[in-house]
């Protein structure tokens, strides 16, 4: 009787050991993401200038605002936004912890941040604006930015 008592519990150990992420009921879209074009940013060594890269296998694979703050919370694990709302043409997040964004990130760390958030975000059909809204530091503050303000930076 203990061997197969044994042997079942071993097999169960087994099976759940190798079982798949996505095969599991309730998996959802935040546990595997498949890529597509998506934004980044980095400074240009010669000039300083802000420049954006469009990536040919970087982004989200759908333009739905949960799989693009899920895609950039994966990117950025240290500065997570929250998905407030949505009006018009305007996305509402907030960063419910900002004090590695505001504090440990130096000056050209948040704007590389706000650049790639804002420009992966506007990807979305019909949104030109991304408001974000945390706490105030050294150097970050809460404002609403769009592709625009990042041009000739």
């Amino acid at each position: 009787m203990k061997k197969y008592l044994f042997a079942a519990l071993a097999l169960s150990f087994f099976i759940a050991c190798g079982s798949n992420k996505s095969d599991r009921p309730g998996a959802d879209e935040t546990d595997t993401v498949a890529l597509v074009p998506g934004w980044e940013a980095s400074l240009n060594d010669s000039t300083g200038q802000l420049e954006m890269n469009k990536l040919e296998q970087g982004g989200p694979d759908s333009l739905t605002a949960a799989s693009v703050i899920a895609y950039l919370n994966k990117q950025n694990p240290n500065v997570q936004l929250m998905l407030l709302k949505t009006s018009g043409d305007t996305i509402y997040v907030k960063i419910p912890d900002a004090m590695y964004l505001t504090q440990q990130m130096g000056s050209s760390g948040p704007q590389i941040f706000f650049a790639e958030a804002v420009y992966n975000l506007t990807e979305i059909p019909g949104i030109k604006y991304v408001n974000f809204d945390f706490e105030e530091g050294d150097h970050a503050s809460p404002a609403t930015l769009n592709r625009e303000g990042f041009k000739d930076e």
